[in-house]
């Protein structure tokens, strides 16, 4: 018999098989946070004698790689980096402790907390917390987190949160999808709680914080959706409409497809959904 945390260590399974398919297709620009981020932090970095960070739900980690190597450029030399992480799913953990490794930054003291961050307490303080494309799972909980976060941050601290934007083509996906299988409670339950932009824009302004917000481009390669008996295209199909459609029948595949079709470019003989992100930067108020 099959107990809770069974279940979940089996979705968090699926979510990480799914999300290396995803994160493979994904035409991510990081640079752009990393620039926000480097005006916010370039001037504050060597007034501390430990430069501390909170990423939360960083997944694989591969933009925290990014950031490390950013930071490290920045500090003066002596300066210590403590780098803590939140992160629920044990697939993610380990393959964010073998990127780690293998990226050789060496004086760098990680701490990994296998758990959410609605559960994380401590008594530290940090120059920089960051939800990277992870506030979408942590439905109705953003108003909360984004007070707690700013309540951990030291003078001069930045929490920023990267998503993305009302304009990404999975919303719409995810509504089609809804109305075709007539399936209110999924769209009331589940999907119509993802977060995007606006709506984070709301719930900041509606505390009254002072940020600064910059969007920006990104593309997800969907080419391999319409390859026939393609894994990844299966893999990508039930990412995009954030449904398990193996089950499904083939006139339904054939009609999600096209609705793929109908929101995907073609660049470059690929098919690819224009997938806009943008980046909060909200300092300590």
């Amino acid at each position: 018999m099959s107990t809770s945390s069974d279940t979940q260590k089996q979705m968090y399974e699926a979510y990480a098989s799914s999300y290396k398919i995803f994160l493979k297709n994904w035409q991510v620009n990081r640079q752009k946070a990393l620039e926000m981020l480097d005006k916010h932090l370039k001037s504050s970095l060597p007034e501390q004698a430990e430069v501390s960070v909170l990423s939360v739900g960083p997944g694989p980690g591969e933009f925290d790689k990014q950031f490390i190597h950013f930071l490290q450029q920045n500090m003066a030399e002596g300066q210590a980096l403590k780098y803590v992480v939140v992160e629920p799913n044990h697939i993610h953990r380990q393959i964010f402790e073998a990127t780690m490794q293998s990226a050789n930054f060496g004086k760098v003291h990680f701490e990994m907390h296998p758990m959410s961050i609605e559960d994380f307490q401590t008594n530290d303080k940090f120059d920089c917390i960051h939800f990277t494309h992870s506030i979408y799972h942590m439905p109705g909980q953003e108003r909360r987190l984004i007070l707690k976060s700013l309540d951990m941050l030291k003078d001069g601290g930045v929490v920023f949160i990267t998503l993305d934007t009302e304009e990404a083509v999975i919303f719409k996906l995810i509504t089609k999808y809804a109305e075709v299988v007539g399936n209110e409670q999924y769209w009331q339950e589940g999907s119509s709680q993802m977060m995007e932009s606006n709506k984070l824009r709301k719930i900041i302004d509606d505390i009254g914080l002072s940020y600064k917000f910059e969007s920006y481009p990104e593309y997800l390669d969907v080419s391999a959706c319409f390859e026939h008996n393609s894994e990844e295209g299966k893999v990508l199909m039930d990412f995009l409409f954030q449904a398990n459609l193996s089950n499904a029948s083939p006139e339904l595949n054939q009609q999600l497809l096209s609705l793929v079709d109908e929101v995907a470019i073609d660049q470059n003989s690929r098919k690819m959904l224009y997938l806009p992100a943008g980046t909060f930067v909200m300092p300590k108020q």
